[in-house]
């Protein structure tokens, strides 16, 4: 058997990001919308507490929206855009799970910020810009699910699997947005046959030696 030597790549289409003013662009409010050239989202925390009930340093949660799944440094290089020259306003990046927690986390209106008694901001806190929609994102369109299932069909291709069971496994290690199970399972006769297509190239490889 093939031995699979995968690529791991952690891709997404919905990323978010902690920036602190002081490192920022200055006027980054008035041209972020040109500076990402994204649908963007965002809230200015500026009455969060510790654990001590003690002020925190302000910080801007902002989500971006991206046209296709894309890597954690192409995320990152675009927020670094809204950095001050030299400087790195961010230290904490990440991809979305569920676009509707991370959008509704902004302005702390989720389960567990209530629990934790974390500060409530008002919805006019949340900007939004470049035709951000979280219901359009709520819902994967047709063009998404053929997006996200021919970057799986490359992922087999690419890694050389050779059975579904290791192609699954990478699946579900490498991708959070719960769009690609879905897309597993819809298409999973089409990666089988890719996975057997693979086997079948090995095994035609062997033969040629």
């Amino acid at each position: 058997m093939a031995e699979n030597k995968t690529t791991v790549k952690r891709n997404a289409r919905y990323w978010w990001a902690v920036l602190y003013p002081e490192n920022m662009l200055e006027g980054w409010q008035e041209d972020i919308g040109d500076l990402v050239q994204l649908p963007y989202a965002y809230c200015i925390h500026t009455m969060d507490k510790d654990s001590k009930s003690e002020h925190r340093k302000d910080h801007i949660h902002l989500i971006l929206v991206f046209p296709n799944t894309t890597t954690q440094a192409h995320a990152e290089s675009v927020f670094q855009r809204l950095c001050a020259e030299g400087k790195k306003a961010f230290n904490t990046i990440q991809s979305i799970i569920n676009i509707r927690n991370s959008y509704d986390y902004l302005i702390h209106d989720t389960e567990t910020c209530k629990k934790k008694g974390k500060e409530l901001y008002s919805e006019a806190e949340r900007i939004k810009g470049n035709c951000f929609d979280i219901g359009a994102y709520e819902q994967i369109g047709l063009a998404e699910k053929n997006d996200i299932c021919k970057e799986l069909c490359s992922a087999i291709v690419d890694n050389g699997f050779t059975n579904f069971v290791d192609f699954y496994s990478f699946v579900i290690a490498t991708y959070e947005d719960s769009n690609y199970f879905d897309i597993l399972k819809t298409y999973s006769g089409l990666f089988e046959r890719l996975c057997k297509g693979n086997y079948h190239k090995w095994q035609e490889n062997l033969q040629n030696r």
